[in-house]
């Protein structure tokens, strides 16, 4: 029987021998397939770890139950960050990372056919790195606010002209900025990185921005242009009258900007230079004149612009640039009379929309005080027939300029530290309160104003502003498509502000009642009693309160929209000249 299999077997062709015993291979193979698929188990590999935390052996959720509770402080740790000089941490929870718990299992794998797989579960598994998951909206922010402690402007390089011709080169400064993008990526790269075990700090990439011109070419500039250009006079000859630019006028208007190639080129304000010579060229130029407005029976009525001949400001920058390198005789220009235009031209008036008056307000104000009735009066004449374009603004303190005795004014009571005193100028917040108003029953658009720290009573409650030069100011802006030009007339007692334009809205102004009511105190002033400057002004005591109004737009016969002006008023105290009270304490607050 023995004989028989065997030679039946060896009977058998060689293909087909080839093929029993391949198959034979396969079959035992698939055995030992089968016995590690179910030696591996049916968990994650074991060994297998994640920043140190074993999950080996352990189902999906049980390994994902193990992560987020075993790491959740590596999770939240700040991630410490370089960027050139400046250090900082940026907190994970704040920024958009977060472990990304699932992705993080499935990347430690289960059991599965793959035969190297059950191999290596059977070996032991391997540290797996954390899979993060990233809010990238939420890190570019993050980033964005670091990039603000590490960002600084590049410095162009400058000269700097001071008097007496001396010339001072400022350095160029490099710029830093940081790479947001690749900060972004550096970040998530890091994240659960060596620095959890006390590793370096991140680096994130920056840039350095240089400046558009070098130190060198900056030196250049100042030796070869702006040490002679304010080495002495430029003579300015028009039409036979001389001018003549002393080095403060050039280095007035003198200044560099890079011309695109690496070096520094000269440039003049020509505007600056014909404010120089315009004195000694009064006899020869005649001046553009914009279109205005006269009132006339009340409407306005378009003042025709005209043009004039004048040195255009261009035209003498142009001459005079050449001369500046120049020495001696060299250093003279000679600029011609060219043809000016006005800027608001006759055209211009006439589609302005200046056609009817729009509001008016008058206040009143005793008459026994001559200075403030001066400076009232002064104030009102600078600024009558003001025309303010579309969509600018209107300052009183442009229109009146500083209250100087040089320019007229006289010195009167003014508010300080909650007392009245005199100063120069004193009186013009009446100006300012009447402006307010006429503006306020205009409809336009309040931008600035400052109610008195006190309430005096020839003013309306909550509608007042007082103003001072350099830090008070009554503003407002035409918001509307139109022009507005604004009138002033004054009587011994009253002063008048006329607003004229196209008007818009009916304005209703409703004053709610006094509330917080504070009583005033007795502050005693060792200064002896008068009406100049120094000098103490007794007062009455006034509460202190505040007051809501409220301004009512109507549009059409409509209610259209309200808007509030909130006033605190601080009690007025009642001021003892030279007594031997307390002595009030300093302020530098004033208001005219």
């Amino acid at each position: 029987m023995a004989a028989r299999l065997t030679g039946g077997f060896a009977g058998l062709s060689l293909t087909r021998r080839l093929l029993l015993l391949a198959g034979a291979v396969v079959g035992a193979a698939a055995i030992a397939w089968v016995g590690l698929y179910l030696a591996a188990g049916s968990g994650i590999a074991k060994g297998t770890t994640v920043l140190g935390v074993p999950i080996g052996g352990q189902s999906q959720a049980e390994a994902a139950a193990t992560l987020q509770r075993e790491l959740r402080d590596e999770v939240r740790a700040p991630i410490p960050v370089r960027a050139d000089d400046a250090q900082a941490q940026v907190k994970p929870s704040r920024s958009g990372l977060s472990l990304d718990v699932e992705a993080t299992v499935a990347a430690a794998g289960a059991r599965s056919w793959n035969p190297l797989h059950l191999i290596d579960s059977l070996a032991g598994g391997d540290e797996v790195a954390p899979v993060p998951a990233v809010d990238r909206a939420a890190l570019r922010l993050a980033v964005d606010h670091l990039a603000a402690t590490v960002d600084r402007p590049r410095v162009e390089g400058s000269i700097r002209l001071g008097a007496a011709g001396k010339v001072k080169p400022v350095q160029p400064v490099d710029g830093l900025r940081l790479r947001r993008d690749r900060a972004v990526d550096a970040l998530v790269e890091a994240y659960l990185g060596d620095y959890l075990d006390g590793g370096a700090r991140v680096s994130l990439p920056t840039a350095v921005d240089r400046p558009d011109v070098s130190a060198e070419a900056l030196a250049r500039a100042a030796e070869d242009v702006a040490v002679p250009a304010t080495s002495g006079d430029v003579t300015v000859t028009v039409e036979g009258a001389q001018a003549v630019l002393g080095p403060r006028d050039i280095a007035a208007a003198l200044t560099f900007e890079s011309d695109g190639e690496g070096a520094l080129r000269p440039v003049l304000d020509g505007e600056a230079l014909h404010a120089a010579v315009a004195d000694d060229l009064v006899d020869v130029e005649d001046p553009a004149t914009d279109a205005t407005f006269r009132i006339r029976n009340g409407t306005p009525v378009v003042v025709p612009s005209q043009q004039g001949r004048e040195v255009l400001p261009e035209t003498l920058a142009a001459g005079v640039l050449p001369v500046l390198t120049q020495s001696g005789a060299a250093r003279a220009v000679t600029v011609p009379l060219e043809a000016s235009d006005p800027e608001v031209t006759t055209e211009t008036a006439q589609g302005l929309g200046v056609v009817e008056r729009v509001a008016t307000f008058t206040t009143y104000y005793p008459t026994d005080f001559p200075p403030r009735l001066q400076n009232i009066h002064h104030a009102a004449d600078l600024m009558d027939n003001t025309l303010v374009l579309p969509g600018k603004v209107f300052s009183l303190n442009n229109a009146v300029g500083e209250r100087t005795e040089a320019r007229g004014f006289a010195a009167g009571f003014i508010i300080n530290n909650g007392k009245l005193e005199v100063d120069f100028g004193g009186g013009v917040s009446q100006l300012a309160t009447t402006t307010f108003n006429a503006a306020y029953f205009a409809g336009l658009e309040i931008v600035e104003h400052n109610p008195h720290s006190f309430y005096i009573s020839r003013y309306p409650e909550g509608r007042e502003s007082t103003i001072a030069w350099g830090y008070k100011d009554m503003r407002f802006r035409n918001d509307s498509p139109h022009g507005i030009f604004i009138t002033t007339a004054w009587t011994s007692g009253s002063v008048t502000v006329t607003i004229y334009g196209t008007k818009r809205y009916r304005i209703e102004s409703v004053k709610g009642p006094r509330y917080d009511v504070k009583p005033f105190s007795v502050v005693y002033d060792p200064r002896p009693p008068g009406t100049t400057p120094g000098t103490c002004v007794a007062t009455e005591g006034v509460p202190g309160f505040r007051v809501v109004v409220t301004r009512v737009f109507y549009e059409h016969g409509q209610r259209l929209k309200t808007e509030e002006f909130r006033t605190k008023y601080a009690p007025e105290n009642e001021v003892r000249c030279g007594s031997s009270g307390p002595k009030p304490s300093p302020s530098p607050t004033k208001s005219s």
